[in-house]
């Protein structure tokens, strides 16, 4: 029996060790969110963006526009790879823009990046100037724009 036993955990092995050597597929693990919030009721704006999918959701909370609309779209790889080349992560995490015009009925304009359970977020005037997240701004704004287009 203990023959057997060597034989299968040798096989088991062998398998995992050479059975999975090709090229392994890591889905990237964060998402980033970008949009506006505004006080009174102008409501709030958002897409959040992942390796696979871009959501949209639109909240105004009173009003004649009062309403919510979602919509997502599938997202290509090539292009999570551009828009993660536009910006440097490492950047991001260090910089701290955390305005509140929100509070006395203004507009702020977030970027928000979670991974793993944690965030970082940059809440800013949309006239402010972030340093090195302008190509990322850029990028977001023209996804914010296809997906407002979007039927």
């Amino acid at each position: 029996m203990s023959r057997l036993s060597f034989i299968l955990f040798s096989f088991i092995f062998s398998f995992v060790l050479f059975g999975c050597s090709d090229e392994i597929v890591i889905p990237e693990d964060y998402t980033i969110k970008f949009g506006s919030e505004c006080g009174w009721c102008a409501g709030q704006e958002y897409i959040t963006v992942s390796s696979t999918k871009v959501e949209y959701e639109r909240n105004i909370p009173c009003g004649d526009d009062k309403g919510t609309i979602e919509k997502s779209i599938d997202f290509c790889s090539c292009d999570w790879n551009d828009l993660n080349a536009s910006f440097d992560y490492s950047l991001f995490k260090k910089l701290d823009y955390n305005t509140c015009n929100v509070c006395a009925d203004g507009c702020d304009e977030i970027i928000k990046i979670t991974e793993e359970g944690s965030s970082h977020e940059l809440r800013y005037s949309f006239s402010d100037e972030v340093e090195g997240m302008e190509n990322l701004r850029q990028k977001l704004t023209e996804l914010m724009d296809k997906m407002r287009e979007m039927e």
